[in-house]
Formats: C-alpha cells, structure tokens, sequence
C-alpha cells in the first residue's frame, strides 16, 4: 500500500466511524497532500520551499507583560506573516481544535498556534475575575509548535484545569528563524508565560517537552520568584526535559555555526515541526542545557516533579536526566518529595538506579494496540501524542524518516505498508533500516491516568 493509499484507508475509517476528518478538495494543496508524494517532497527540500520565512515580523514584547490573549492574537498575526504554510487547509482535527474552532475548516495556523482553553463547565468570560482556578502551562520542544500537545491538554481538561501553551521564539514559521534565535529570548517567553499564569491563576502547574522542560527548570532555579509564587506551582511536568544531547559533538554546533546555517536540510512537510534544523538552534540548547546541570541549580524550589522519560531516546541523554531528578529529589527541606514520580519506558530488565523514594512506574509490554508488534523502543519524539492522534498516530498521515533522508530507506520508510516503528538507535537500524520514528506514545492513557493520580494527590 503506498503512502497515498494509506491515507485514504485512514479517513475513510474515520468517516465510518464517526470521525471528523473531512477530505480535501481534489488537487489543492493541504496540510496532508505535502506529506503523500515522496518524489515531490525531496524537490521540495532541494528547493528550500518551506525552509524560509516569508518575511520577518517583530516578536512579541514579552516585557510589557501584555495580557495572554493579546500574546495569542500576536502570534497567529506571526505565523500568518512568516509560515509559507500557513494558510495550507489541514483537514487534522482534536478534541482541542473542535473546542476552540466549533468544528469549522482549519487551516494550519490553526492548530500550530498557541492557545488557552478552559473546561466547558468553568469557561468565564474574558471580564470575570478568577477566582480559585486552576491551570497549566505547557511548553513544547525545539522545532515543535504547541499541536503536540492538544492530547495531553484533553486531559487536563476532564480535570477541570485550564490549558495554555507558549509559542517559543523562532518557532510555528519556518527553520530560518532559528538560525538567529537565542536562548534568552526562550528564556523571556518562559518567564512571561509563568508569571502570567501566576497572575491568572490561584493554582499553577507547568509542564515542559525537552527544550520546554529545561526552560522550566531554569525558571525555576532563578531567584527572581517569590516564595509566595512558588507555593502556587504544585507541580512541575517534565516530557524528556532536556538535560545533556545524546551527541557527544553537540558543543562544536555553536562554532559550526559561524560558518554554515543548516546541519540538516529537510522537505518540512511536517506541518506541526520543523524538520530542517540549524547549527545555531543546537548550540542554544546546548548552552541553555548546561545551566540546568545539577552544579548549577542552587535554589531548587518545593515542587514535586512529574518526568517522562525512555531508556532508549537518541535525543537526549536520559542518564542525565535521571541524574536531574536525583538531585531534585534529594534537596534537603522537600515537603513534597513523597510525590515525585517516573514513569520509565525501558525493557523489562533495566531498573533505573534511584532513591527508593521515587515512585517509578513502568508499564508492562505492549498489548492493547496492532501497533505492539512492530515497536521496538520508545522514541523521544513520542510521548506526548496519542495513538489514535490523526497525524502523529498509528494510523496518522505523517510518518518520520527523517533519519534515513536522502538514502536508499527513505521511501521504504515512508511508503511501506507495515512499517517498523519505535526509537533510531543504531541496534534499531542494523535490524530495520528503513525503520519508521515512533511519534505516538503506546502507553499515552496509562500515562494520563498516572498524571492524573499525581495531579490528585495531596
């Protein structure tokens, strides 16, 4: 079954089901057409077509510290300016977009821009004072966009807390952004977006996906919160946070970059990420990634921690990350230190080497999808999306072969009809070279359910 084949089967499953994922008009150009021809997508790379920003807008000015819905409505003027796929129909939909959007035609700047949502039930309007309110803020990764999280949001959600996410600086446009951004001005948005849940919002929780997470961190660790702030945050939510890159070269990117852009240059037929990615966007989490160790966190706050994590990512060393938690952990003066919790993806034998007080929680083997028989490892890029999500999921339209760009795998890898999925390590590809890059998490509902007792706990 080739890869347009595959996407045909999937809406019409949808549509038998109840779904809501409309087809696209016959040859016009949409969010998921870009991703069926891979001839046509490797022109499109050589080309550039979605690498450049159209044109280059100001960024919000963080330190105005502007209500959060004037933040929203600058950032989708943003991606309308600058993303060449902005206006691209995405016939994608989420409980989230339904929410936002009444179930109206999309178009990828919506489901790529940041958002606030609130439970049906509580939903105030914009002039009513909160009061007693609850709500999350959640930071996505570099080269990501805040889609990847309309799953989780859902969750929250059904616990009667509001959602809102950031855009990062350089991100939701096109990979040339990257190529100037600094961690400080991720460090900005990081701070806005925590102070004004803090405004907001009597009870805050934050969650960050790698780049997201050590931006969390590194907050967090500053001095500049208050003790009264601190004490409204009751949990801090950490997806694979960013620690120590697996490549053991990613301190050389920041002098590469002096003399060449890109390290990887891509279709960016991903609507939802960028897949080209830049020499600077590598030295800035590689410097931002080095004030989080743990000889530098010297003001850890009280606040339990939720963390993510596979034994087998190839993004990040979870080593490190382990060693973060540790540390965090076993500050002295904790109060809330009984709830800190890991959920581990390893294989059955290995057993993390932590405190016993951690509560670690490993799921069991793989038996409640079709998809179990072909994982082999949880991949970083994986744990915050559903497996039913129509674009990252089992039987979404969008596969990541990223890995294998420009070789004899590639359109194996995107075209296969039953394609391996999990994590790339090099035992992964010896095995399965034209693996495809897991994007779903397998255990996503055991994982909301243990998010969810966390939340609860007192």
């Amino acid at each position: 079954m080739n890869s347009l084949s595959r996407v045909m089967t999937f809406m019409g499953s949808l549509l038998m089901s109840g779904g809501s994922l409309a087809l696209p008009h016959k040859n016009v150009e949409d969010c998921v057409s870009i991703n069926q021809h891979v001839t046509k997508a490797e022109a499109v790379a050589e080309k550039g077509r979605y690498r450049q920003a159209l044109t280059i807008t100001d960024e919000f000015d963080f330190s105005t510290q502007g209500a959060f819905s004037e933040y929203i409505a600058h950032q989708r003027k943003k991606i309308l300016a600058e993303n060449p796929k902005a206006h691209l129909p995405c016939p994608i939909t989420t409980p989230i977009s339904d929410q936002l959007y009444g179930g109206r035609d999309l178009k990828v700047i919506d489901l790529i821009a940041p958002f606030q949502v609130e439970p049906r039930m509580q939903a105030k309007s914009n002039t009513e004072k909160k009061h007693d309110t609850r709500g999350v803020l959640l930071i996505h990764g570099l080269t990501d966009s805040p889609f990847i999280f309309h799953d989780l949001a859902s969750s929250f959600l059904k616990q009667g807390i509001t959602v809102r996410t950031l855009l990062l600086p350089g991100h939701g446009t096109a990979p040339s952004a990257l190529v100037d951004v600094s961690h400080a001005q991720w460090r900005a948005a990081t701070e806005y977006g925590v102070q004004s849940m803090l405004e907001d919002f009597d009870t805050v929780y934050l969650g960050g996906f790698s780049t997201g997470g050590a931006l969390l961190i590194d907050y967090l660790n500053q001095q500049s919160i208050s003790l009264e702030q601190k004490a409204q945050i009751k949990g801090l939510m950490l997806w694979s946070p960013a620690s120590q890159a697996k490549a053991s070269m990613a301190w050389a990117a920041e002098y590469v970059a002096w003399f060449k852009d890109y390290m990887d240059e891509s279709t960016d037929s991903d609507f939802a990420k960028y897949e080209s990615f830049p020499f600077n966007a590598a030295a800035q989490i590689y410097s931002l990634m080095q004030r989080i160790q743990p000889a530098n966190l010297t003001d850890t706050p009280d606040i339990p921690l939720f963390v993510v994590a596979s034994d087998v990512d190839q993004t990040i060393e979870t080593k490190s990350t382990l060693r973060l938690l540790e540390h965090w952990h076993n500050k002295s003066m904790r109060k809330t230190q009984y709830k800190d919790t890991l959920i581990y993806y390893a294989d059955k034998a290995q057993q993390p080497v932590l405190p016993s007080s951690i509560n670690v929680i490993k799921p069991g083997l793989c038996t409640h999808g079709d998809y179990c028989d072909a994982l082999i490892g949880i991949a970083h890029t994986a744990l915050t999306n559903a497996p039913n999500n129509q674009h990252y999921g089992w039987q979404g339209v969008y596969r990541n072969c990223e890995h294998v760009f420009g070789t004899e795998h590639y359109r194996t890898c995107k075209t296969t009809q039953n394609p391996m999925i999990g994590e790339t390590t090099a035992h992964a590809l010896q095995a399965y070279p034209a693996i495809q890059r897991l994007t779903f998490n397998p255990y996503f509902d055991h994982m909301v359910d243990a998010l969810a007792r966390f939340i609860a706990s007192k």
